[in-house]
């Protein structure tokens, strides 16, 4: 009988209670260059924080307890020093040219080079680092188990005595460190770090800080309360590394924007239970937030019957993906009749669970929870690049359809 009631509530639903328009708004709001990439230097984090309890009372959202934030602390390396590194005579670009490791530590001074490759890291030796020299590493190459172990191992080593330039043919992919070495260790694109290089000059200065964050909690009656639902997204993001911006447009001003849309629907259509809406802090620090509010829950953990976490939610051209999603066989196999029914989008993937968002924790704590992403064009991530022009929004009002109505049948 209750897929014939789903049907029957498709079957006259009309494809509205979607605002790209504002979706667009509120992720060119979250990426301005005033939110510092919200993150940990100038108040990037807190000012984001106070962005999305303002649009939760605009929506109508209430409170759980005396206010929207639930607060915590926690340690981490930040770079709010401009940094410099100069290859020769070439000062190259932070965040374009280079980035610093998320635990690297202060560097200042100029440097003589010893080049190293994967050859150096095949034999039973481990390669020897000539006095008064910094090694310089192209990273080509040491990708097999050995070469990456014994790598590794001479970097740790290395880093005691100075810092270390990683040289990498790839894309700079930046993150966010809780600890620090003791000295710089540095990744640089190889176009712009020829072989030929002898000398450097560094100025890297980064400094461990304990930041206070909060939680986002906003929370909409439902036509029952015997048990809730709930909606997550993080809203944190790398911040800045000196002067290099981090936007954060799909990751996750995406997620939050289409967290708040949903809020906007079900504040003027009232949702099957109790549904909360939690926007995290510091998930980019390792999951932060989540476990926080887990550990110090603000509602029933054993009231939820069902959690969606969205994060990545800037372009469906190709499907979604449900992390966790084969644990939640019954639920997964509804979505799937839905979209089904109306091609809201066109696949959805289901994955084994991985601690790589904030569904995670309630997962292990036993909630039904799955991390919904988009599958698209977008390419950059936890880079300079990631952009809220870079956002198409390919199939986001079948997405919104296809999150909306799975909300609404429970």
């Amino acid at each position: 009988m209750r897929s014939v009631a789903i049907v029957f509530l498709l079957a006259v639903q009309p494809l509205f209670g979607q605002n790209l328009d504002r979706v667009k708004t509120d992720v060119a709001a979250l990426t301005d260059s005033a939110m510092h990439g919200r993150g940990y230097v100038h108040g990037g984090t807190e000012k984001a924080a106070e962005y999305v309890a303002d649009r939760f009372h605009e929506i109508g959202l209430q409170p759980v307890g005396d206010s929207y934030f639930q607060p915590f602390s926690f340690a981490v390396n930040v770079y709010e020093a401009p940094l410099l590194l100069k290859a020769g005579k070439r000062e190259l670009v932070p965040g374009r040219d280079f980035i610093a490791d998320p635990s690297t530590g202060i560097s200042r001074g100029k440097f003589a080079v010893q080049w190293f490759d994967s050859s150096h890291f095949k034999g039973a030796d481990p390669p020897a680092l000539r006095k008064k020299r910094i090694p310089a590493v192209v990273m080509e190459g040491i990708t097999d188990p050995e070469t990456v172990s014994k790598f590794h191992t001479f970097k740790i080593a290395a880093l005691d005595r100075g810092p270390v330039i990683q040289v990498v043919p790839e894309k700079l992919t930046w993150s966010v460190g809780q600890r620090r070495h003791k000295h710089a260790a540095l990744e640089v694109r190889s176009e712009v770090f020829p072989r030929n290089t002898k000398k450097i000059k560094l100025d890297v200065a980064p400094e461990m800080r304990e930041v206070e964050a909060a939680n986002v909690i906003g929370m909409l009656p439902g036509r029952r309360s015997d048990s809730c639902l709930v909606i997550t997204a993080h809203y944190d993001h790398l911040g800045r590394m000196g002067e290099a911006l981090f936007p954060g447009a799909s990751d996750n001003a995406s997620g939050t924007a289409t967290l708040l849309d949903l809020a906007a629907h079900f504040a003027e259509s009232p949702p099957p239970f109790d549904l909360y809406f939690i926007a995290f802090a510091a998930e980019e620090a390792g999951l932060l937030g989540s476990r926080f509010f887990t550990e110090h829950p603000a509602v029933d953990m054993n009231e939820i019957r069902f959690l969606l976490n969205l994060d990545l939610m800037g372009s469906a051209a190709t499907g979604i993906t449900a992390v966790n999603g084969r644990a939640q066989k019954a639920e997964m196999a509804r979505m799937a009749a839905i979209n089904s029914e109306f091609d809201y989008v066109p696949k959805i993937r289901l994955r084994g669970n991985a601690p790589n968002s904030d569904h995670y924790f309630f997962a292990e704590a036993g909630v039904q929870a799955v991390f919904i992403y988009t599958e698209g064009h977008i390419t950059a991530y936890h880079d300079v690049d990631d952009l809220a022009d870079g956002l198409d929004w390919t199939n986001y009002e079948g997405l919104f359809m296809l999150l909306r109505t799975f909300i609404e049948t429970f």
